[in-house]
């Protein structure tokens, strides 16, 4: 399990869809050691949105890798991504909210095959696209 907070300190960005750009956001990466189906999805008191990148997230560009997304698949407007993940790939979980200017704690929960790595990105290293 990963834990952390979106707070007025966190990033913001526009989301999917959306023209404003004042959703805090957290960047995580996401190693397995086994390849297989996954299911990621969030506890909090918020709103949740999520979104799973392969390689790298731009927050300028947000469709750019992104290879699923979800509002409330999970129970209590949580998201839950269910996704097949592979060994030696860069995986990028972006937490958000539904909604404008919300800030919380929040945990991921993961399941799948085997023990999966969560490790919060500095806003400085996501930006590299690859070549």
């Amino acid at each position: 399990m990963y834990s952390s907070e979106l707070n007025a300190s966190s990033p913001t960005y526009a989301r999917t869809g959306c023209l404003e750009g004042n959703y805090f956001y957290e960047a995580v990466e996401v190693k397995v050691v086994e390849t297989g189906n996954y299911s990621l999805g969030t506890n909090s008191t918020m709103d949740t949105y999520g979104y799973i990148y392969k390689n790298s997230f731009d927050p300028t560009f947000v469709t750019v890798n992104l290879l699923l997304e979800d509002d409330q698949s999970y129970r209590n407007d949580q998201f839950k991504l269910i996704i097949p993940l592979q060994v030696n790939t860069t995986y990028i979980l972006v937490v958000t909210t539904y909604s404008l200017n919300v800030t919380g704690m929040f945990s991921v929960l993961v399941s799948g095959p085997n023990n999966v790595s969560l490790n919060r990105i500095s806003k400085y290293l996501y930006y590299v696209r690859d070549k």
